[in-house]
């Protein structure tokens, strides 16, 4: 199982030649009693909360919070203990798994080298939680007692049928009834921020209720369950299973299913028939709730069999990714090698799309912040190198559950847990982004280092790192990390505050007071940059000032040309033609759909004083 053995025994000699055996206690890196209640925060708080109007990020601020602190916090622990303990009274080790995950972030690091990072808040803080999730595995494989995993589980689902109660008072606009509730009204997400998120979550904590109901028939010492237990199973199950019918992702559907066939292969090697039969029940419950969803809302219905329609008679369009892949694939070949670095692939969407118009010039205009394929994604970000060694990942992976079923190997019971979650995270991560929300990667992280913990070590029996030399070393270093994570987390969220305060505040002066305030604070430098430079534009064009209104622009454009987004491209468009700045009018216009756009002179404009002039335009072509 890769867990720590309980004792470590040294013979010592006596000075009159009696052999004395001294037993000195083995101390885990976390202790369990601290871990296991921190990792239920982390795992099954985040989507049920999010950041309101307090903060200028609205959803994702408090999110970060309970999922991060509760990490940074165990770090402090396990870094704590090494440093004071040192080589020998802590076992601590670095699996195959782990060694190749840290690879990766090394390389991460050193991508600046060889790229030009264009937002250096993006990849920090990119990176940051790449690391934090790493430092999450690495403590999970170490101290997290497998068996623990069933409270996380039930807490998960409760967290998803609350969201579902949530959803549902959203689509009847009567999430007003409490400031717990995200105010998106006509929505069904619950307080996870989008669709496909919500119905990820609602197919993470399906699979979790039927895992708990097939492996945990009995319990571990062979007593039946008391049927109250099985029975708030079910129920939890019941309204999870209409969340996610209700929530119309297809992504989650199909992941669902896939997980699902996956834990029910394992089952049958593990357990026999017995066991998978009950799977048959779980079919009956989902067929219930597709007959009541029917009933009280056929719209539902209809919506799902349009989406699966669309699926086959429209395969070509991908779900309306076909062109935002084509995009990411033009992104790849500009820089195969180096990639574009990692947090920047949404500020070299619209390069990527115009490298695509010179192949494919039918391609759809559009612009988003994900490839909708995070494996696609990596490779245009980190490159050749960084998507090799990511799919490494999933290769150890793959390779030990296939090595394990090959020789028919007994594997703990939360294991066909962990490989059912990776399963159906993986596949959903080929159309959504599951990687980009803290509270989702968490899970995915904990999944393979139970899995990897009993399998990888059968198949790389030597691939297991002893790091008890380097641990004072290794636990200064997770100090040093946990603080400095926590510290940049409580100074950005010092800076998200001014920057709400500013946007709240109708005062001109105190406004831009708070905006400088702002950007002081890395995390919010490039946001409150952004909004300093609309707060130019905005007071010059109340005052008639046109030195600070170009200011303003010129903000403006300095800040598109490290974070380059669709808003400002045609703010930017109109102040080019305005002021006429012919080179920034130029190339902004060349992220225009080709043929759909042109640049026109036009000789009788007027300027501000009345004046007939030349003017250059961008205008629709005929």
């Amino acid at each position: 199982m890769g867990s720590n053995p309980n004792f470590k025994k040294n013979k010592s000699r006596t000075a009159v030649g009696v052999d004395r055996l001294s037993v000195q206690e083995s101390l885990p890196l976390v202790p369990a009693f601290i871990l296991v209640p921190l990792w239920c925060v982390s795992l099954a708080l985040p989507n049920l909360v999010y950041s309101g109007t307090y903060w200028y990020d609205t959803l994702h601020l408090m999110k970060f919070f309970v999922a991060g602190v509760p990490v940074a916090l165990a770090a402090i622990v396990a870094g704590v203990r090494l440093v004071i303990y040192g080589q020998g009274r802590i076992k601590f080790k670095l699996d195959t798994f782990g060694a190749v995950w840290l690879a990766l972030l090394a390389y991460c690091v050193a991508q600046p080298l060889w790229t030009e990072i264009s937002s250096s808040v993006s990849f920090f803080q990119e990176f940051l939680c790449f690391t934090a999730v790493w430092v999450f595995y690495l403590l999970s494989w170490n101290s997290f007692p497998g068996r623990t995993i069933r409270p996380v589980l039930w807490l998960a689902n409760v967290n998803a049928a609350v969201n579902v109660i949530f959803a549902e008072l959203q689509m009847r606009n009567m999430n007003g009834i409490t400031s717990l509730i995200l105010p998106t009204p006509g929505n069904y997400i619950g307080n996870t921020g989008q669709q496909n998120m919500f119905g990820l979550w609602m197919a993470v904590c399906i699979m979790s209720s039927i895992y708990l109901y097939i492996a945990y028939a009995t319990t571990p010492s062979g007593k039946k369950r008391h049927p109250a237990v099985t029975l708030l199973n079910l129920v939890l199950m019941g309204i999870n299973l209409w969340g996610l019918w209700n929530s119309t992702s297809r992504s989650a559907m199909l992941s669902l299913a896939l997980s699902l066939m996956v834990l029910g292969f394992i089952t049958l090697r593990q357990f026999g028939k017995e066991y998978v039969k009950r799977l048959s029940h779980v079919v009956i419950l989902f067929i219930l709730v597709v007959i009541g969803a029917y009933i009280v809302n056929p719209g539902r219905m209809t919506e799902n069999v349009n989406k699966a329609a669309d699926m086959f008679r429209n395969a070509e369009t991908i779900g309306g990714r076909e062109y935002i892949w084509a995009t990411s694939g033009s992104m790849f070949k500009l820089r195969p090698w180096r990639g574009v670095g990692i947090g920047q692939y949404k500020w070299h969407y619209l390069e990527g799309q115009r490298e695509l118009y010179k192949t494919t010039p039918e391609a759809k205009w559009q612009y988003t912040h994900w490839a909708h394929n995070e494996f696609l994604q990596w490779f245009c970000e980190a490159g050749v190198v960084g998507g090799v060694l990511l799919l490494a990942l999933w290769g150890f992976w793959g390779a030990s559950l296939a090595f394990a079923l090959w020789r028919k190997e007994h594997v703990a019971l939360e294991v066909i847990w962990a490989c059912s979650l990776i399963t159906l995270i993986s596949f959903n991560a080929v159309w959504t982004r599951p990687f980009h929300r803290i509270e989702n990667i968490l899970w995915l992280s904990l999944a393979f280092s139970i899995s990897n913990r009993d399998m990888l070590t059968s198949l790389f029996p030597k691939g297991v790192f002893n790091m008890e030399r380097m641990s004072r070393a290794f636990g200064a270093f997770i100090l040093a990390g946990a603080f400095g994570g926590l510290y940049y987390l409580g100074d950005g969220m010092y800076g998200d505050r001014a920057l709400r305060m500013a946007l709240n505040t109708t005062d001109a002066l105190e406004q831009r007071g708070f905006l400088e305030e702002s950007s002081k604070h890395f995390m919010m430098k490039n946001e409150a940059s952004k909004n300093l430079a609309y707060h130019y534009i905005r007071v010059g064009e109340l005052m008639s000032d046109v030195q600070m209104t170009a200011e303003g622009v010129q903000m403006l454009w300095e800040f598109f040309q490290r974070e380059p987004h669709s808003e400002e491209l045609r703010v930017l468009l109109d102040w080019a033609q305005r002021f006429q700045k012919i080179d920034m009018l130029q190339y902004l216009a060349s992220f225009m759909k080709p043929g759909q756009y042109q640049l026109r002179v036009i000789d009788d404009a007027m300027d501000s004083s009345g004046n007939v002039v030349s003017a250059v335009v961008l205008a629709p072509s005929d």
